[in-house]
């Protein structure tokens, strides 16, 4: 009986003991967690301190830092705990400060970002000018916005703080999103899944008219059956079935988004050659003008800056002469200048394994004049590249088995992704037709806009056009430029034109003069004879 009460007196103790440290562990980590919390937010009220305390933590132990910043001060004294934290161990407690505030900017961009998937047409705007948020008037009109800023006001906070910044963030959580779902499918998967409604839409453009109206119509039985082609094709793919059940508007969204990036449609329906030449016509004068290029990548409403365009003559003259340039610009130059920045790392020639754009374009230079010797193989293998990665078929086609063998950088290009390499190759041959022809070529970075600009140029300068028609090198004359500030003017805000005029300038007048010719009545304008296979 002794041992046994002695035992029960053991247990009694490691049950109070036992309780109470667990107990106290947790209030600790509570307290931390509210001390955080708290510190967090207050840094969220004060950036131009949170800057400078993330950047150097120990400055919290700094007494004449803290006495230049009457707010840390005050904050301290009706927080010692806080204090407290922060000086044993600055660097650490400010690594968690900042882990939940990515935390929490993760959870507020999410939540952000369902929002815009349930309300498209108040993205539209909020994607297209994030200053609305500011805007009371707007915010007023859309009460489910409203009412949802309020519901979350550290997000209205940050949002109203830097709308640019926050929308921009939104916006690669959406991309991202884009590539993968709420169970983490892949983004291949994803991708494919979107791509191939977006084909069966394209085939049908009446059912893609009506679901694109209203998404839900693909979970309605009825419709569905009422429409035999769409019934097989989800019939087909139980996967897109399964995407559109969980959220339709969501998925039409997603594939309209696609669907504007296959067919080069931006959200203003602006045709993909178009878009494309706007995109080349900028980043060329921006190479041309390193000096604005460097400040408007930096802050792209200087182009719309009535003040800073008029300090820089050679940017107001370039946004004169390109209307369409300009008028994009004015609708979201953060967003005109992301898609210029993209153009130019692409342009800037790094493919995926770090290939230059000179020994790219050399590649697809050389596989297009071995195709325009050799038509019979040119058939084929458009319409079929596996078939150059065949050795069957290279071995019955000995011309281009030596081409490959001599050729390893293209052989090795066509290996690691057939396809790809003869859709640039076709891209490639494209523009040379459209750019010229055998002795008449020239390299073909100016696109057609940029002949059709110069053309029309020439048709309003009647003298240059003339002069230029019988000795297109005065182009490199300096005294005759000097002569002539209109012409002057236009090439330094055409650094393409200017180039080519100055590499092969008789091929290029030749070239401007058929775009600048009107075509007689009851004629159309000819084309640049087309290659035959």
């Amino acid at each position: 009986m002794k041992h046994f009460l002695a035992l029960l007196s053991l247990a009694a103790c490691f049950w109070i003991i036992v309780p109470a440290s667990a107990q106290t562990t947790t209030q600790d980590q509570d307290t931390t967690a509210r001390e955080l919390g708290s510190f967090d937010r207050f840094m969220d009220g004060h950036p131009e301190i949170a800057e400078q305390l993330r950047k150097n933590p120990s400055l919290v132990q700094d007494k004449d830092f803290e006495a230049n910043h009457p707010a840390l001060q005050q904050y301290f004294r009706e927080n010692p705990g806080v204090r407290e934290e922060i000086q044993e161990n600055p660097n650490a407690f400010m690594h968690q400060e900042q882990r939940l505030d990515a935390r929490e900017t993760r959870q507020e961009l999410t939540n952000l970002d369902h929002f815009m998937d349930k309300h498209p047409e108040i993205a539209e705007q909020l994607r297209k000018d994030p200053s609305l948020v500011n805007n009371k008037k707007f915010v007023d009109d859309h009460p489910d916005l409203k009412q949802f800023l309020q519901g979350y006001s550290g997000l209205a906070q940050d949002l109203q703080q830097n709308p640019n910044g926050f929308m921009q963030q939104e916006d690669r959580l959406d991309r991202r999103e884009d590539g993968m779902n709420q169970g983490g499918m892949d983004r291949d998967r994803n991708r494919g899944e979107m791509a191939s409604m977006d084909s069966f839409l394209d085939g049908h453009p009446e059912i893609a008219e009506q679901v694109r109206k209203d998404p839900s119509l693909l979970t309605n039985e009825q419709f569905v059956k009422q429409h035999p082609e769409l019934q097989t094709y989800l019939q087909q793919h139980p996967q897109v079935r399964e995407q559109i059940a969980q959220n339709p508007n969501n998925f039409m969204q997603r594939e309209q988004r696609l669907d504007q990036r296959e067919d080069g449609m931006d959200r203003n329906g602006m045709d993909r050659d178009r878009n494309r030449g706007a995109m080349a016509s900028m980043d060329r004068f921006l190479d041309g003008h390193p000096e604005i290029a460097e400040q408007v990548r930096k802050d792209p409403s200087l182009l719309t800056n009535e003040q800073f365009v008029k300090q820089h003559p050679a940017l107001q003259t370039y946004l004169q002469q390109h209307p369409q340039v300009r008028d994009e610009i004015a609708q979201n130059p953060n967003n005109f200048m992301q898609r210029e920045q993209h153009f130019d790392q692409r342009e800037d020639g790094m493919d995926r394994n770090g290939m230059d754009r000179d020994r790219n374009r050399g590649e697809m230079a050389s596989m297009d004049r071995f195709l325009d010797g050799h038509p019979e193989i040119a058939e084929q293998v458009r319409k079929d590249p596996s078939l150059l990665t065949n050795k069957k078929f290279v071995d019955q086609h000995p011309a281009l088995q030596t081409y490959l063998q001599q050729h390893p950088q293209v052989r090795q290009e066509v290996a690691e992704n057939p396809n790809n390499f003869m859709q640039q190759e076709q891209r490639f041959d494209r523009q040379e037709n459209n750019y010229g022809q055998s002795k008449g070529r020239f390299d073909s970075d100016v696109t057609r806009g940029e002949l059709t600009s110069f053309g029309q140029f020439l048709s309003g300068h009647d003298s240059v056009a003339q002069q230029l028609s019988k000795n297109p090198s005065l182009v490199n004359n300096a005294e005759y430029m000097e002569n002539h500030p209109e012409l002057k003017a236009y090439l330094q805000a055409h650094p393409g034109v200017q180039q080519e005029l100055k590499e092969n300038p008789q091929a290029f007048m030749q070239s401007a003069q058929q775009m600048s010719k009107p075509a007689p009545k009851g004629t159309t304008m000819q084309r640049p004879p087309q290659k035959q296979y």
